[in-house]
């Protein structure tokens, strides 16, 4: 017998052993996914509690949870249909714990559901069926049973037939995410969230909002210019790089802006004519814009030149304080500026990541350079850098949501403070994840602190108790601390909620 051979004998028996000894209960129950499943069924309970007064409420969340039930239960059946076939024909076998659903998808379920139950309640159940594109499934049986979830559902014909549509626009959204960040930038969980955020947003719902028009139609823009440029990348891939660079770049910054101008009207007018006489008409408005240039000017060279002078830990978070500076005060004095703001600086960010994902001549390498400079060990997983993406996300949504500063401060504060102090100073880890004790006390401290001080000085979360507040905070703290999903997705959405619930 070969080496090889007796090599790979050797390494299906320790695996068969591992297998034996293997308990898919053990894997998803660890000490911080219990505490995780605590604090989300916590919101749960008193979700239903408040909302549940009356037959149509009864009725939805009833099916919310025979959905819910249903898909975890096609994880099972994908899950076990997986392990039965394992190292049988012709596949290779390998460990049954790569075969265990993400212990994510619990996100996957809760954050779009119940936004959309506070928020958006008609496409509650289309949302949660969407997170059934996650499973392992091949497409032909994943397609099928989203819409015999939405067919189910208490819906017109018509609703019916948009949430079909938006099951295989979200299924093609998903798909290319996979393949763009090769599942090495984003999981297949992060995946099927920003797929159904994009769904929503380009597709599902109607809002007559500026800020949310504005949304909707620079992001169409975008992804309209990304899509003509597809081709382009492909015929111009044996050109000159100066040649290519020229190309791609010309159509791009082209087509964006016409593609907004030509779909996108604010008050019957051009949106740039628009946009440009708003801010003039205002003082405020030239004021803050004018205090935004500034801090970035004098900002952004010298965060760069001293960057040295700081751990990796410490310069990323300075962008966290710099949000809070930059949104905060603003917020307070013109709202809807700042919303139609961050709705822009959002596909903004997209198209500055789109440009350094191309390291377009010639400065495609020294953007992807400065960049890469503040990026940690998940930008470094796959080619997207995620990070910046993340925070600028985090703190937008619920801000154009529901008008909120949570993602301000559990990202422009807590998550900054958390982490600085538990690089610094942690001793104590939670189990099953590399985040210590005191960096959850000072995410804690840091945001009930702040939290209490808006409120007390800017009007802010007035509709909601001290006590309540803090409590807030706590559990948020407590779920950044024990959860891997990641902090700028998780922590203001769960805020949010968890806010909504406890008014």
């Amino acid at each position: 017998m070969s080496t090889n051979a007796k090599e790979d004998g050797s390494e299906r028996a320790i695996i068969e052993r591992e297998n034996e000894n293997f308990s898919v209960i053990d894997a998803l129950l660890g000490p911080e996914r219990i505490a995780q499943l605590l604090i989300v069924g916590s919101t749960v309970h008193l979700a239903v509690i408040k909302y549940m007064q009356d037959e149509s409420d009864y009725e939805l969340f009833q099916s919310i949870l025979t959905t819910a039930v249903a898909i975890l239960v096609g994880f099972g059946i994908s899950y076990r249909t997986r392990v039965a076939n394992n190292g049988f024909y012709g596949s290779k076998l390998v460990r049954t714990a790569e075969f265990v659903p993400d212990f994510n998808v619990l996100y996957l379920l809760y954050i779009p559901t119940f936004l959309s139950l506070l928020f958006a309640r008609q496409v509650t159940i289309v949302n949660l069926a969407m997170a059934f594109n996650c499973t392992d499934l091949a497409v032909y049986m994943r397609l099928p049973a989203q819409a015999i979830f939405v067919l189910l559902s208490e819906q017109s014909y018509d609703d019916r037939f948009t949430f079909l549509k938006a099951i295989v626009l979200n299924c093609v959204l998903a798909f290319l995410m996979e393949k763009i960040g090769k599942l090495k930038s984003f999981d297949r969980v992060e995946c099927n969230l920003f797929s159904i955020c994009l769904t929503n947003v380009l597709f599902l719902i109607e809002s007559p909002t500026l800020h949310f028009q504005v949304l909707q139609n620079v992001l169409k823009g975008f992804l309209t210019a990304i899509a003509i440029n597809y081709p382009l990348i492909k015929i111009t891939s044996n050109t000159k790089p100066y040649v290519r660079s020229a190309i791609l770049f010309s159509s791009f910054i082209c087509v964006f802006p016409l593609t907004v101008l030509h779909i996108f009207k604010v008050e019957g007018q051009n949106p740039a004519y628009w946009l440009y006489n708003y801010i003039t008409s205002d003082s405020t408005r030239v004021k803050i814009l004018s205090c935004w240039l500034a801090g970035l000017v004098l900002l952004i060279p010298n965060i760069l030149v001293f960057k040295s002078n700081f751990s990796l830990d410490s310069s990323r978070k300075i962008w966290h304080f710099i949000i809070l500076a930059l949104v905060v005060p603003p917020f307070k004095q013109d709202p809807e500026f700042v919303k139609i703001a961050l709705a822009g600086t959002a596909v903004t960010f997209l198209a500055v990541e789109y440009l350094r994902y191309l390291k377009l001549a010639p400065f495609g390498d020294v953007l992807d350079a400065k960049l890469r400079s503040f990026a940690d060990f998940r930008d470094e997983r796959g080619p997207i850098i995620i990070s910046y993406i993340y925070l600028v996300i985090g703190v937008a949504s619920p801000i154009l949501i529901n008008d909120s500063l949570v993602g301000v401060v559990s990202l422009g504060v807590g998550d900054s403070l958390a982490s600085i102090v538990g690089y610094r100073w942690g001793r104590h880890r939670w189990p099953g994840t590399n985040k210590t004790f005191e960096g959850t006390v000072a995410f804690i401290t840091a945001t009930s602190v702040c939290s209490l001080l808006f409120q007390r000085f800017l009007g802010e979360f007035q509709d909601i108790t001290s006590m309540k507040l803090v409590l807030i905070c706590i559990f948020s703290g407590l779920l950044e601390g024990n959860s891997v999903l990641n902090d700028n997705i998780l922590v203001p959405s769960f805020m949010l909620i968890i806010r909504e619930v406890f008014k």
